[in-house]
């Protein structure tokens, strides 16, 4: 490449500058050690010089700098040429501006991944729960979901939607109950697990659920470890401080002897099947470090608790309690994402101990390898791609369907109050899905996604941005900055353990690094 070639690339990138186009193109970050810039049109990640960090410095955030000679004023023409030949090479800051998110899922193979490539039921089996737990959504004081009710999905609703699975999906297939506590219609669920084992005999068919754990007895305990391919999601927050602080029952006793009860029975009845436990913790205020090795601690220490069991750690759903801030009352809303305890508490244990995964039990296992995953499996093209998927949705419909009580459908169960897509008893509504959840999403996000360097990397999706009515852009947008965050963190965290202990990323596969 000529030297008045390589002038021209920096020039491009001038203009760029100058229509407030650049920032969208990309985003810098640094380790303790290095400075990175990631592309969005390709999702490389290239590792910075000093010449090559001032000068994207320079481009992005001095308002001095116009042209190329105040460029080579900075850093001198060598340097601006090696740096414009890198861009050009590498195909950076060419990231396409679209005008609609895009999947050929959400678009042209809608119908067809619907109707034969389906794979994962839920079904409501109750709205009844035995436990008021303090974070719920379903409470009556939070507005995020339906709440608490006597509603029971009957058999003819379960079988009807056993029924669809068998006809749309193909050789795999997947059934999960939900509540409420869904071992409230224990019956129901047995029922369930025999007639779909039944129908879909051919079928490489699995099974799961969440449970709250107190009402589980030997009898379900081996029932469950039975089934083959059945997976339980225990609900349990750590130590019984914890637990019983907002794991409570309606009359306000703590659930701590009976969950953990629950779980030991769980564990001794699955010790000889291949079936498998995880467990998911609800993060709560009053928020401290000491909580956190507590419920580490916690579960460390259950001798028997199977070794290596994923312990799912997260907060409790904004809005869901009172305080939500993190302690943080005086910084304005926008800023109190900011503070985050239990990242500063992940990083930091995965710095003291020689691998991620020990044997044993640990809280921060499964979420550091998920964040390393995700940043290894992210997107990456030696050309930019013309198109941005939709965000982290699913095809709705098609990857998960939601069978509330009453048989209406929904796309998925944590979406919360939303527009249903139809009905069990009469099928999947197309045209509301593509309402719905792809041109009001698509329509209703773009302008801010389009304008945004993470727009490959979003996980946001449906939850949080739907009432019953309809879309609700300001409540997705309400979501960016914190999502912004989070990305420029992972993206931080993945490659300083690749600088500082890369040994730690065994269990990756195909790694790949820009």
């Amino acid at each position: 490449m000529s030297i008045l070639q390589q002038h021209v690339e920096i020039q491009r990138l001038l203009t760029l500058k100058r229509d407030h186009e650049l920032k969208r193109m990309g985003k810098m970050f640094a380790t303790n050690n290095n400075k990175y810039f990631y592309d969005t049109g390709t999702g490389k990640v290239l590792l910075l010089d000093q010449d090559s960090y001032e000068i994207m410095d320079a481009l992005y955030n001095r308002s001095e700098i116009k042209s190329i000679d105040d460029l080579k004023e900075l850093r001198g023409g060598r340097a601006i040429e090696e740096f414009g030949l890198a861009v050009a090479q590498e195909k950076l800051f060419r990231a396409f501006k679209p005008h609609r998110l895009y999947t050929i899922g959400h678009y042209e193979d809608l119908e067809r991944q619907v109707n034969s490539e389906f794979r994962q039921l839920i079904l409501e089996l109750t709205g009844r729960c035995n436990l008021r737990c303090g974070y719920c959504i379903y409470n009556e004081d939070c507005d995020l979901n339906r709440n608490f009710n006597d509603e029971d999905m009957t058999v003819e609703v379960a079988k009807a939607a056993i029924d669809y699975t068998a006809q749309h999906t193909k050789e795999k297939a997947a059934v999960t109950f939900y509540g409420g506590e869904p071992l409230l219609r224990f019956d129901l669920l047995k029922w369930s697990i025999e007639y779909s084992l039944e129908i879909m005999s051919g079928k490489d068919l699995s099974f799961s659920l969440t449970t709250n754990l107190t009402l589980v007895t030997k009898e379900i305990a081996e029932f469950l470890a039975a089934v083959p391919n059945l997976s339980v999601v225990c609900s349990l927050d750590g130590p019984e401080y914890v637990q019983n602080s907002y794991r409570k029952y309606s009359n306000g006793y703590g659930s701590f002897s009976k969950a953990i009860c629950g779980l030991e029975l769980l564990c001794e009845a699955f010790k000889n099947s291949k079936n498998v436990l995880s467990i998911n913790a609800v993060f709560a205020p009053p928020y401290s470090q000491q909580k956190l090795n507590d419920i580490n601690s916690f579960f460390q220490n259950l001798t028997f608790l199977p070794s290596g069991i994923d312990i799912n750690i997260t907060y409790a759903a904004k809005g869901s309690i009172p305080d939500t801030k993190l302690n943080t009352e005086e910084l304005p809303e926008e800023e109190q994402y900011m503070v985050n305890p239990l990242w500063d508490w992940m990083t930091a244990q995965t710095e003291q101990h020689p691998s991620i995964r020990e044997k044993g039990n640990s809280i921060y296992a499964a979420l550091v390898e998920k964040i390393l995953i995700d940043v290894e499996n992210r997107f990456v093209s030696d050309e930019p791609a013309e198109f941005y998927p939709f965000n982290g949705c699913c095809v709705p419909g098609a990857r998960r369907l939601y069978v509330n009580t009453k048989g209406d459908l929904y796309v998925c169960e944590r979406v919360g109050n939303s527009p249903s897509i139809g009905n069990i008893f009469d099928g999947i509504d197309f045209e509301r899905i593509r309402k719905f959840y792809v041109e009001d999403y698509s329509g209703g996000t773009i302008e801010k996604c389009k304008n945004c360097w993470a727009i490959r990397l979003c996980s946001t999706c449906y939850i949080d941005s739907y009432t019953e009515s309809g879309f609700h852009p300001e409540n997705k947008r309400k979501q960016c900055s914190s999502q912004r965050k989070s990305i420029v963190e992972d993206l931080v965290f993945y490659h300083a353990v690749r600088e500082t202990s890369p040994e730690k990323l065994g269990f990756l596969k195909n790694a790949r690094v820009f």
